[in-house]
């Protein structure tokens, strides 16, 4: 490498200068937690002093299989792997963080060169809830809102992941400024560093002026109750804190059903095809550009649309 001595400090400068270079906001924080991840394994192997220097592509490769392996989750009847999609995204942060310091540094080879792909799921594993189950909920949860900030703010979490099909980090960076009128609509940036346009219908904006009256002051939509390191709440949700809400209504409401944030995003497309929706029309709504990443989210044609269920009169 040109630049010398690479101690621990400055793998973190090196990450930080790659990162820099990520336009994506939801990428840079993917990426972020990934080579956290890896730079922390370094660290445990005892890699991390000079590791661009002193560690060996091909050492660097088995390293990589290695710290891969660990993060892979396998079902534990078949052995098959069940996060295909986070290993493959770790995967790829690895190679272009690698050809990064290859064409600005000189590193001599991308040892993630050679680890292949890892299959790509054929039909997403996210639970999805059904059509009384979304009305029930967000109509019990809207009841409920009279009660306080928080309850009214955790109403509109699960409203607005359903309604305009967030994914939580979406969810977690929606701002008041993204709010525009002529008709009112929110300019969201999504992955891929896409805007999409969601339409804040009536009903909906009612609730948003009623809810900022007892919201704090800020630029976020949804900001934590409280804030005990600096008692600031002029700051967004934590995606975690978003997960732990859906967790805590899913226990109070669904019988402890398990659910994500995701969940809800998954189900507008099920239920969206439901109504006989266009796949344009849900792609408005969702931000994708290819049906084939609507297909991988709408289980139910599986099931619904099924060779078995036209011999059901043969069944005796």
């Amino acid at each position: 490498m040109a630049n010398g001595e690479t101690d621990n400090e400055s793998i973190h400068q090196l990450v930080s200068q790659f990162l820099g270079l990520q336009q994506s906001v939801h990428t840079k924080r993917a990426y972020r937690a990934d080579l956290k991840q890896f730079t922390t394994y370094l660290i445990q192997r005892d890699l991390s002093h000079d590791f661009l220097l002193k560690v060996s592509p091909r050492e660097l490769h088995a390293e990589s299989i290695a710290f891969l392996n660990r993060q892979t989750k396998r079902d534990p009847v078949s052995g098959h792997i069940l996060n295909t999609n986070t290993l493959n995204r770790k995967r790829y942060c690895l190679a272009s963080f690698f050809q990064y310091l290859h064409s600005v540094y000189g590193y001599p080879h991308n040892p993630i060169h050679g680890i292949k792909a890892y299959p790509k799921q054929e039909a997403s594993n996210t639970p999805i809830l059904s059509a009384e189950e979304i009305r029930s909920l967000i109509k019990t949860l809207s009841e409920r809102r009279s009660e306080g900030f928080s309850a009214f703010r955790n109403y509109l979490v699960i409203a607005t992941l359903f309604h305009f099909a967030l994914r939580r980090t979406e969810l977690a960076g929606l701002r008041w400024d993204q709010l525009h009128p002529n008709p009112w609509h929110f300019a969201i940036r999504q992955k891929g560093n896409r805007l999409k346009y969601v339409p804040v219908f009536p009903e909906l904006m009612a609730r948003l002026n009623e809810y900022r009256l007892v919201a704090p002051e800020g630029e976020y939509l949804f900001s934590p109750a409280q804030n005990n390191r600096t008692k600031s709440l002029n700051k967004p949700l934590s995606t975690k804190s978003i997960l732990n809400i859906v967790a805590k209504i899913s226990t109070l409401y669904l019988d402890g059903k398990h659910i994500t944030p995701h969940s809800f995003r998954a189900s507008f497309i099920c239920h969206a095809r439901d109504l006989g929706l266009d796949d344009k029309t849900i792609m408005n709504a969702t931000g994708q550009t290819s049906t084939r990443t609507l297909n991988y989210y709408d289980i139910r044609n599986r099931l619904r649309s099924n060779g078995v269920l036209f011999f059901r009169d043969w069944f005796a």
